[in-house]
């Protein structure tokens, strides 16, 4: 299966995701020129926002690929900005977060299909948005925390608004770039070979759908 994966930041990339995907190939957002084409299609996240698209056009682009993979019942997986991305378009709204931003951290409570694969009622993930979004009309939501909506799916589409595919050296460039607290550093090295065990299941239930 040839999965293209689009970076829209550089320093936010597949992590831990990378060990458990083949045949994938990488493109940053800004360098696509057309509806480039894929079996399957994961974006990744970024600090701007969903409704900044005259600022940054390639979001435009890549919420018209991911409904032309809805279309074509293709798999796409969107983290974070890549979830808000998939929401806003399938006809969710993207907004910013009215009890603020998240960062560090959580625990998130697991439901439905998701809950059933995994096995488990909740998952300890990375937060690190100020956005949230509405869930697309026949979404099945996945996972919640008591602010946001955290993990949906839609046919062969599953939106992920927290992080598992973070690792030590992703932290390590985040707190750099984000100016973040250097705890997480700290943190991290706790929760690691946890969110490299789950970023791996997570895959397989994304690819079983």
């Amino acid at each position: 299966m040839d999965t293209l994966v689009i970076y829209n930041h550089p320093s936010e990339t597949l992590g831990t995701f990378k060990a458990a995907l083949k045949n994938y190939r990488e493109v940053f957002a800004e360098e696509l020129k057309d509806m480039e084409n894929f079996d399957a299609l994961v974006i990744m996240g970024g600090p701007m926002g969903v409704y900044e698209r005259k600022k940054y056009p390639f979001l435009e682009l890549e919420m018209r690929m991911i409904r032309k993979a809805f279309m074509e019942n293709k798999h796409v997986l969107g983290i974070c900005l890549g979830s808000q991305l998939i929401a806003e378009a399938l006809g969710g709204t993207v907004i910013k977060g009215c009890f603020g931003r998240e960062i560090g951290f959580q625990k998130v409570r697991l439901i439905g299909s998701l809950r059933d694969f995994l096995n488990l009622d909740e998952l300890v993930v990375f937060q690190m948005h100020g956005d949230t979004f509405s869930l697309p009309e026949k979404a099945e939501l996945l996972a919640y925390n008591r602010n946001y909506f955290q993990a949906f799916q839609i046919g062969k589409i599953l939106g992920l608004q927290f992080h598992v595919e973070v690792n030590s050296e992703l932290m390590e460039e985040w707190v750099r770039l984000y100016n973040e607290s250097r705890e997480l550093l700290n943190e991290i090295k706790h929760y690691e070979s946890e969110l490299n065990q789950i970023s791996k299941k997570i895959l397989d239930y994304w690819l079983s759908l």
